[in-house]
């Protein structure tokens, strides 16, 4: 199905989408590198902590070690609402795996 056909499908409601949520946030780190996104909150932190008062630092540390739970929980509906708006996005994530479509209106 193409993205146009996508759209129009999920509009009138005769598909439904089901989204890997492990892929869709494997997909969302990857395109927001968070990894290097957290490491460098974490680093930021520590410095916060050292340099001028502990308890913005350990804030900002939490942050980041939430930023990823945050993220995997709502990867899913995110990459559902980038499905569509962007082809490209739409592309991939059919491409590998992550969205799949499913007819509803066969019996």
């Amino acid at each position: 199905m193409d993205h146009a056909g996508y759209r129009a499908a999920w509009a009138q409601g005769s598909i439904r989408v089901d989204i890997d949520p492990k892929g869709a946030y494997r997909y969302l780190a990857a395109q927001m590198l968070l990894p290097l996104v957290q490491l460098a909150a974490m680093g930021s932190g520590v410095g916060i902590a050292l340099l001028l008062h502990w308890f913005p630092g350990v804030l900002v540390i939490i942050a980041a070690f939430l930023l990823p739970r945050l993220s995997r929980a709502t990867a899913p509906a995110f990459m559902l609402k980038r499905s569509l708006e962007d082809p490209a996005v739409y592309d991939d994530l059919v491409r590998h795996g992550i969205l799949r479509v499913i007819d509803q209106s066969e019996p």
